[in-house]
């Protein structure tokens, strides 16, 4: 699943995170501690180093290195060829500021040591806790910029070097995240009153992704906000057939008290 319309209600912004050095949420990017990008032009190296950065902090066996690295019969020299993927990242990557090397050794396995701060995931997460612990606090602007911050280190499809089946765990929970994040951002946007603005990408979002019964809650409270109280019910009407159709079950409860509250125009659901 590709899910990056976060600039459909976000612009440009950056993190902050002046140490990110290593880039998964997406195509592997690599940086220097000066901001400059670290070109890992060979497949194998970056696909070594992402395997690695996915397991970050913990030890990866050959074996496993080898089986990612040649996804058929790995070659005899695959051990030595390993030891010199090595070698090139530990003389292209930032060194870790740490006592440990960036990329560690020991018999029959490797492991590379990142400091917090340095994998765009990590920043994610942080960025995430953050702006909901700003929502239990009621500092809604606050709550918005983490929100901001957070997407907009989303690229593309987390760990894109490395094989689906490998990835698939991480990268369907990372991607629930992000959802979180994304319809958590529309919520506090509706509760400001701006439905104008996120109207656009509800629209898009729900055509994309027409099972997600959140978005379709946030879409008809914007609609019915905007004074689109007929296109509110209509949406309903289109979630209920998608559902009873496909999957033959009805709307959620909240999507069906909703659905309540816009035909009786409760004044809940009329407040920003």
């Amino acid at each position: 699943m590709e899910l990056y319309a976060n600039q459909m209600i976000v612009g440009i912004r950056g993190t902050g995170e002046e140490n990110m050095l290593f880039r998964m949420l997406g195509p592997l990017e690599v940086y220097g501690f000066d901001g400059k990008p670290v070109d890992i032009p060979q497949h194998k190296p970056r696909v070594l180093l992402s395997l690695l950065l996915l397991n970050s902090g913990t030890w990866v066996s050959i074996d496993r290195i080898s089986a990612v690295l040649w996804e058929e019969e790995p070659p005899r020299s695959s051990g030595g060829n390993i030891k010199t993927y090595v070698s090139q990242l530990r003389r292209t990557l930032p060194p870790n500021h740490a006592e440990h090397n960036r990329i560690e050794s020991r018999s029959g396995a490797y492991r590379i040591n990142v400091a917090p701060g340095e994998l765009d995931v990590s920043v994610f997460e942080k960025m995430a806790h953050r702006g909901r612990e700003a929502l239990r606090d009621g500092a809604d602007e606050i709550a918005v910029e983490y929100f901001q911050e957070a997407l907009e280190l989303w690229r593309g499809q987390p760990f894109d070097e490395l094989p689906e089946d490998i990835t698939l765990a991480e990268a369907v929970r990372l991607e629930e995240q992000h959802w979180g994040v994304l319809e958590d951002l529309i919520d506090v946007r509706l509760s400001r009153g701006h439905h104008d603005v996120v109207l656009p990408t509800l629209r898009a979002l729900t055509i994309e992704y027409p099972l997600r019964e959140r978005l379709w809650g946030q879409l008809l409270l914007a609609l019915h906000r905007s004074g689109r109280r007929a296109e509110a019910l209509s949406a309903y009407q289109t979630v209920y057939r998608l559902l009873t159709n496909e999957l033959g079950v009805e709307p959620g409860v909240d999507l069906r008290r909703l659905h309540q509250q816009v035909l009786g125009a409760d004044l809940d659901v009329d407040q920003d």
